[in-house]
């Protein structure tokens, strides 16, 4: 048995970040670490070195996220959207907002109003 190719384990994690943020409710948002934490580490990857950099793999996989994935409810471990070139900072607001999630005079949402966590994967 041969172990998975890099670019095989990155495409499983990203899969597996998509179905965990599509079970993300209306109205309700999780940190891209909150996401993280809830996945398996990939094969042969440190322990340690995979929980220092979990979150930014996630982000990594909602930039290319496909259309079905509901990307605008995953935001940074502050409450805030994390704006990164040809990332739609507004439009992200906007459908949040459109799902009742209100945001707070500096920008965030209040994570302990309206973060999510599923029972089960």
């Amino acid at each position: 048995m041969t172990a998975a190719s890099p670019r095989a384990w990155r495409a499983a994690f990203a899969e597996q970040v998509y179905a965990l943020v599509r079970r993300i409710p209306r109205g309700r948002v999780m940190t891209y670490g909150s996401v993280a934490a809830c996945l398996p580490r990939p094969p042969g990857i440190d322990p340690l070195a995979f929980r220092r950099i979990r979150a930014r793999w996630v982000g990594y996989a909602m930039a290319d996220a496909p259309d079905d994935v509901p990307w605008h409810r995953v935001v940074n471990a502050r409450g805030e959207i994390s704006p990164r070139p040809g990332f739609a900072v507004e439009r992200q607001r906007a459908e949040l907002a459109r799902e009742g999630v209100r945001f707070t005079r500096a920008g965030r949402i209040d994570l302990e109003r309206y973060a999510w966590s599923p029972r089960r994967l």
